[in-house]
């Protein structure tokens, strides 16, 4: 079938900016691999005239450099579309004292609020004059806690879907103003009807709720998780119940860790091609988002995007889907699939699990997540290390990649069961196996320093400088930590110390459905706040 429009939308919001020059190789690849649609995600790195905060220390991209892309874009017959948010996930600017008046709870804009649709047209105000396009993704996804925090307390409680549909109505009129026509992620209309849930067969959006969405707005049904067809044509069959022209986004998995998740994105995109194609829907996204932290380098998922768009036209053969990417790029597409390994599990929990980003910022005594090292059993990451470095020469440009994530095994070939060993040799009163343990933490940090050199390194090929300030402090915490934890146990090695407290407690287990998914730095490696 023919799509209208068919792209991948880029996190550019979670500290990686991508530079204009990266944004233009992405952009060739599109071209060549059929998409005709880049959606950038931005929530406040953009400038917006008269609002000196927006990118600000962010990398912000300048009207300028949008505008640079955009051209360059439209003679690779790419649309830039600017995807933006209007009433959730402001997480950096609500922080801000000069936006303190318009915050309703946690990063949600304070519906109602004439500084909030002031703000909302400066936006759009910058965003006309930076994209050529007049197509525009608002977002107003995952406003869970809208209307119940600053709003109930200066209306009392009000239906939260009126003041939803209130707002959506406020910034779709503003959204005429300039020009453009919108779509909007699905997943509040269907929340707030069914007690929070946004996937599930047979869910309904009341007849009421639907005819009330602006003619200029189209909704978003997002969705990265399921492998059932099934799943995928019921949810589109309760969207079609809005009247309007419907769009769908999956997910290429980028936003777990270090590491792309290739094998699960073509599992669950295989079934969303095949219910978009019989479903007739005309607007796909591919969405890839970069969630605490921009940690993965969006260019290690490009077989993925490369099947999905096959997939989308009924290409589904494999060795095909191989051979024609091989010949267009003239990059191995198994090469580059290798660079899932580092995630790689000898048990399967569930899907998608991050091993590598837990076990390296797991801590050596208070590992919370220790518990999970006897249930994997063994993790071959020198092996996973070897097979990255003799895999980095074929695929060529994407060589630094390969390099930061064999470099990554490699810390992980001493660091990822240690607190577990170091557990084990304390408890059993074995000084010999802990005073080893102690010898083999500077091997450990001499690798983790390597490991920082190479990622640094993929950073700042890919993208602006702002935001690795972030990767700094937490691979920095960790050197420091390891060094700290040497040190306490030299002083009970040598009597200094009668018992490491730390190692006294076993482990409980601990499964956070959210730290495992959206690898939350903080849920990785602390009890205590960060």
């Amino acid at each position: 079938m023919k799509y209208k429009r068919f792209g991948v939308m880029l996190d550019c919001s979670r500290n990686a900016v991508m530079k204009v020059s990266k944004l233009k190789e992405f952009i060739d690849f599109l071209a060549k691999a059929g998409y005709n649609t880049l959606e950038l995600y931005l929530e406040d790195t953009y400038e917006v005239e008269g609002e000196p905060y927006f990118g600000y220390m962010r990398g912000g991209y300048t009207i300028a450099e949008i505008r640079e892309v955009d051209e360059y874009a439209k003679k690779c017959g790419v649309e830039l579309i600017p995807a933006i948010q209007t009433l959730a996930h402001f997480t950096n600017l609500v922080k801000l004292p000069p936006f303190a008046d318009i915050v309703d709870v946690n990063d949600i804009l304070l519906i109602d609020a004439d500084k909030t649709y002031e703000l909302i047209d400066k936006m759009f105000s910058s965003l006309s004059k930076a994209f050529s396009t007049r197509e525009i993704n608002i977002g107003m996804d995952e406003a869970h806690m809208v209307g119940l925090g600053k709003y109930l307390d200066l209306h009392g409680y009000t239906n939260r879907y009126e003041i939803l549909l209130r707002h959506l109505n406020k910034v779709a009129d503003i959204a005429k103003k300039y020009g453009f026509n919108a779509h909007m992620w699905s997943d509040m209309f269907f929340r707030l009807n069914n007690h929070g849930e946004y996937y599930g067969r047979g869910l309904v959006v009341s007849e009421d709720i639907c005819k009330n969405v602006p003619e200029n707005v189209a909704p978003v049904y997002w969705d990265y998780y399921h492998t059932d067809e099934v799943d995928y044509d019921a949810m589109i069959t309760s969207h079609k119940a809005f009247g309007k022209e419907l769009w769908f986004a999956g997910g290429a998995w980028s936003w777990v860790g270090f590491t792309p998740h290739n094998d699960f994105t073509l599992k669950s995109m295989l079934p969303a091609m095949r219910s978009v194609r019989r479903n007739g829907v005309d607007n796909v996204i591919i969405t890839m988002w970069g969630d605490n932290g921009g940690e993965c380098s969006f260019f290690s998922l490009l077989p993925s995007l490369y099947a999905v768009r096959s997939f989308a036209d009924g290409v589904e053969d494999i060795d095909e889907i191989k051979k024609n990417f091989d010949e267009t790029f003239g990059v191995s597409f198994d090469s580059l699939m290798t660079l899932d390994i580092p995630d790689r599990l000898p048990v399967k929990h569930c899907e998608v699990e991050i091993p590598s980003k837990i076990f390296l910022y797991c801590d050596p005594f208070t590992g919370i997540f220790d518990d999970r090292v006897d249930e994997l059993g063994v993790i071959h990451y020198g092996e996973y290390a070897k097979k990255l470095d003799d895999v980095k020469n074929s695929a060529k440009c994407y060589g630094y990649i390969f390099e930061a994530l064999s470099d990554l095994c490699s810390v992980l070939e001493k660091k990822y069961d240690l607190g577990v060993r170091l557990r084990k040799a304390y408890k059993a009163g074995n000084k010999a196996d802990i005073a080893e343990i102690a010898r083999q933490m500077p091997t450990v940090i001499e690798r983790l320093d390597k490991f920082y050199n190479s990622f640094s390194n993929l950073w700042y090929t890919e993208n602006k400088p702002f935001g690795f300030e972030v990767q700094d402090a937490r691979i920095g915490g960790l050197r420091l930590r390891i060094q700290a934890c040497e040190k306490r146990i030299e002083d009970y090695l040598k009597g200094k110390i009668d018992k490491i407290d730390e190692l006294e407690i076993d482990i409980l287990p601990h499964r956070t459905t959210a730290d495992l998914m959206y690898n939350s730095y903080r849920g990785l490696v602390s009890f205590s706040e960060l």
